[in-house]
C-alpha cells in the first residue's frame, strides 16, 4: 500500500512536469497560429502582381518543405492522434519524440499558417504524448500512463479546457480508468491549462460565445433546471427542436466521416505523391485567399465571425460547402493538422443552417441561432468522433457556458445514434485501421 501511494506520488510530479512542458510548446503553437490568422487576411487584402507572385513562391516552397519533412519523419504525417491510439494498443511505437515535436512543430506553423484547414487541436495531444513518452523514458514509469497524461494536457493547453483533455484520454484514447491514469492525467491537464492561462488569460478559444453570452429565448431562460423546468411550455416542442438538431448533424457528421476517408484513398489512387500531394490544397489558399478567405486556417475564427457577423443564409451554405470540401481537399494529403477545429466548424456551420431553416419555416425565432451554433459544434463532434460526453464537456469549456448539460447531452446523444445508425465510424479509429 505505501509503494502504491508513493509511486503515485511520483505520478503526480511526473504530470506537474508533463503539464508545464506541454503546456509551453502549445502556448507558442497557439500564438503563432493565431498571429496568422491575423496576419493572413492582411496579406491578401488589396494583393499586387508582386504580392501574388511572391504568394506563390511562398506556398510551393511550403509544399516543398511539407514533403520533405514527412519524407524524413513518417510521424509528422497527419494529426498524431490515431498514432497515439496505435501506441496505446501495442500496435505502434513513438520514436526521437523531441525531434518529432521539432519537426511537426514547424510544419505545423508553415501549413497551417499559410491557410490550410486543418486543427491544431490533434497536433496538441500528439505534442503532449511526445513529452510523456519522453518522460516516461527517463523516470521508468509505465509508458501508457504518462503518455495518456500528456497526450489530455495537449487538449486541455489548446483549448482551456483541463475536464475535456482527462474525459477525451478517458473516453476516446486509453478507454479504460485506474487512479493512476486519473491522478497523472489530472494533474497534466490542469497544469497545462494553467500554463496557459498565464499567457493567455481565462480566455477559452470561441471569444465572442465568451464576451458576450448567449442569446437564449426565453422558454430557456429558467434558472437551476434548464428546459424542462417549464414542463407545461411546450416541452415536447423543444425537446423535438433539439433531437431534430442532432439527427441532422448526426447524418452530416457521418457523411463527413466517409468522406474524409474517401480523400485519402483518392490521393493514393491517383498516385499523388511527393511536392505535388501539397501543392493543390496550397495553390488553392491563394484564391481562396481572395474569395472566401474565411475558410482558411483551424476555424475558430470563423465561428466567432460567424456570431458576430450574422452571415444570410447563402453565405452560410457557401462557407459550410467551402470549409467542408477544402478540409476534405487538405486533409487528404497528409499533412500534418487535425480535425478538431475544422469539424467544430463545419458543425457550428451546420447549427446555422439548422436554424435558418427552422426560422424560415416559423418553427423558432432568430434568437435561436446562436445556441443552435453552439450545440451544433457539440453534436457534430459527437458524431464524427464518437465521443459525445467529450464533446458536451469541451463546448462547455471552449464556450464558458455550463448551464446547458442537459440539452447538450440531448443534441450530443441523438448526434451520436444519428450516425451510429447511418453506419458512421469514430474518425480516429478508422484512421488507425486504415493505416
Amino acid at each position: 500500500m505505501a509503494n502504491r501511494r508513493f509511486y503515485r506520488l511520483r505520478l503526480f510530479f511526473e504530470g506537474l512536469l508533463i503539464g508545464i512542458f506541454t503546456g509551453v510548446i502549445v502556448t507558442a503553437l497557439r500564438i503563432l497560429l493565431d498571429a496568422a490568422d491575423i496576419l493572413r487576411p492582411l496579406w491578401f487584402h488589396n494583393l499586387s502582381a508582386e504580392k501574388i507572385f511572391l504568394t506563390l513562391i511562398t506556398l510551393i516552397f511550403v509544399a516543398i518543405f511539407l514533403a520533405h519533412a514527412i519524407a524524413f519523419d513518417k510521424q509528422v504525417a497527419g494529426s498524431g492522434i490515431p498514432q497515439i491510439k496505435g501506441m496505446l494498443q501495442g500496435a505502434a511505437t513513438m520514436y526521437k519524440p523531441l525531434r518529432l515535436i521539432f519537426i511537426k512543430f514547424a510544419t505545423v506553423i508553415l501549413g497551417i499558417g499559410a491557410g490550410l484547414s486543418l486543427g491544431r487541436a490533434g497536433i496538441a495531444v500528439q505534442f503532449g504524448a511526445c513529452v510523456g513518452n519522453f518522460f516516461s523514458k527517463k523516470s521508468h514509469i509505465e509508458g501508457d500512463i504518462l503518455l495518456t497524461a500528456g497526450a489530455g494536457a495537449g487538449l486541455a493547453a489548446v483549448f482551456n479546457a483541463p475536464l475535456a483533455g482527462v474525459i477525451f484520454c478517458i473516453e476516446e484514447l486509453h478507454k479504460k480508468f485506474s487512479p493512476e491514469i486519473l491522478v497523472a492525467t489530472l494533474t497534466a491537464s490542469i497544469t497545462a491549462s494553467a500554463v496557459t492561462e498565464l499567457i493567455f488569460g481565462v480566455r477559452p478559444i470561441f471569444e465572442t460565445i465568451t464576451a458576450q453570452p448567449l442569446t437564449v429565448p426565453e422558454i430557456l431562460k429558467v434558472p437551476t433546471l434548464g428546459i424542462f423546468a417549464e414542463m407545461s411550455a411546450a416541452p415536447l416542442k423543444i425537446f423535438f427542436y433539439f433531437v431534430l438538431l442532432g439527427i441532422f448533424l448526426g447524418i452530416l457528421g457521418a457523411m463527413f466521416t466517409r468522406t474524409m476517408l474517401i480523400s485519402l484513398d483518392v490521393y493514393d489512387k491517383l498516385k499523388i505523391f511527393g511536392v505535388k500531394r501539397f501543392l493543390l490544397p496550397l495553390l488553392l489558399i491563394l484564391p481562396l485567399g481572395v474569395m472566401l478567405p474565411q475558410i482558411l486556417g483551424c476555424g475558430n475564427v470563423l465561428v466567432d465571425d460567424l456570431l458576430n457577423a450574422q452571415f444570410n443564409s447563402s453565405m452560410t451554405i457557401i462557407l459550410f460547402l467551402g470549409k467542408w470540401l477544402f478540409t476534405l481537399i487538405c486533409f487528404g494529403t497528409g499533412a500534418a493538422g487535425g480535425v478538431f477545429l475544422p469539424l467544430l466548424t463545419v458543425g457550428a456551420l451546420g447549427g446555422k443552417i439548422f436554424a435558418d431553416i427552422g426560422a424560415s419555416l416559423g418553427f423558432f425565432s432568430a434568437e435561436w441561432t446562436t445556441l443552435l451554433i453552439v450545440f451544433g459544434m457539440a453534436a457534430f463532434f459527437a458524431a464524427v468522433v464518437k465521443a459525445p460526453v467529450t464533446g458536451c464537456l469541451l463546448i462547455m469549456e471552449t464556450t464558458g457556458q455550463f448551464s446547458y448539460l442537459l440539452t447538450l447531452t440531448i443534441v450530443s446523444g441523438a448526434a451520436f445514434m444519428a450516425a451510429d445508425i447511418c453506419g458512421g465510424k469514430p474518425i480516429f479509429s478508422a484512421l488507425l485501421n486504415r493505416k
